[in-house]
């Protein structure tokens, strides 16, 4: 027995992630990762939360003016109007005590309040289009991981890989590879979801192979299925040549 897996091409939508057959995932998973912040805004944001620690509580009302302005929050409005009070109390108030009282109010609360609200100021920005783009990129990229582990699979264990369900969308299975295909057995149905692949040419890879036999490679399914360069790339992705 032999696997012989495609060339994967350096980008990687999934034309198949969207759906709920058997290209779309594990059943039931209904799974959308969270989008995490990426490292510049992560900086940005413990900056941002320590402030008024690094400047003993001075930028406490600017810090939280800003949140205000970008997340359009009352409530952090309200907590600079609050802040900036206390800070204005804490200058001009003749008790010193009381004033020292006030600043170290303005400081720590001030700070421990930014630290607190970090991750939803920074996360709440993103737009909803954004987001869904976000979502749509971390789930092509996690199907991406399951066609490779799916793959490797198939390479070191083709009989596991055949137990499991690889590359055999119309079957019933609760392996998710990742929209994996094998050529050499789904029928022309199938073949047909596939990006780019009509229906007349599903049927000519189905009957070649039925003619000549199971295909050895990706060079072979694009000779002898007359399928174009491009078209070989595209499916590189997606397909697996599993033998007997």
């Amino acid at each position: 027995m032999r696997t012989i897996a495609g060339r994967e091409p350096p980008s990687d939508p999934d034309p198949m992630s969207g759906s709920r057959d058997s290209f779309a995932g594990p059943p039931g998973s209904g799974r959308v990762p969270v989008r995490r912040m990426d490292t510049r805004t992560q900086v940005f944001s413990w900056l941002w939360a320590i402030s008024p620690l690094v400047t003993l509580g001075l930028a406490t009302p600017v810090t939280f003016l800003w949140a205000a302005y970008r997340v359009r929050s009352r409530h952090f409005l309200l907590a600079s109007i609050v802040y900036t009070v206390l800070s204005v109390l804490g200058f001009v108030l003749p008790d010193e005590d009381l004033a020292s009282v006030f600043s170290t109010v303005v400081w720590l609360a001030g700070t421990a309040h930014a630290l607190a609200f970090r991750s939803s100021v920074f996360r709440a920005h993103q737009r909803p289009q954004n987001a869904a783009m976000a979502a749509a990129t971390d789930v092509a990229r996690e199907r991406r991981e399951l066609r490779g582990e799916a793959r490797k699979i198939a390479t070191e264990d083709p009989r596991l890989a055949r137990e499991l369900g690889i590359g055999r969308p119309d079957l019933q299975r609760t392996f998710d590879d990742g929209g994996l295909v094998d050529v050499n057995q789904v029928p022309a149905e199938v073949l047909m979801r596939l990006p780019g692949l009509t229906p007349d040419l599903a049927e000519r890879v189905v009957q070649v192979r039925d003619i000549r036999g199971p295909y050895e490679s990706l060079a072979e399914l694009s000779v002898f299925a007359e399928l174009a360069p491009a078209l070989a790339d595209q499916l590189a992705e997606y397909l697996l040549f599993l033998r007997d």
